[in-house]
């Protein structure tokens, strides 16, 4: 591959990866406007048409695995697991 091809190459996913960021944004607005019609509304479901929208609060746990390493530095370095994965990116 030249190097004129692989710039073109490049520089489509680049524009590809600006409509991408382009279309969660207005993903984004439209969640934010739909939240707020449920919530004026006070309903956690709504059936627009053939679809479900719901809109629940969702409680997790997690381990805090800052608080573990400094509270058993030890027992947190027994569990610790490495991994190695490949990272593409284009700057």
């Amino acid at each position: 591959m030249s190097s004129i091809e692989l710039l073109s190459l490049v520089e489509q996913y680049k524009e590809a990866q600006q409509l991408i960021e382009a279309a969660q944004a207005e993903m984004e607005t439209i969640k934010a406007t739909i939240s707020a019609e449920m919530s004026r509304r006070d309903v956690e479901r709504m059936d627009v048409g053939t679809h479900k929208v719901t809109l629940k609060t969702v409680t997790t746990s997690r381990l805090d695995g800052k608080a573990i390493k400094a509270a058993a530095p030890d027992l947190a370095a027994r569990f610790t697991k490495t991994t190695t994965a490949t990272r593409f990116c284009v700057a």
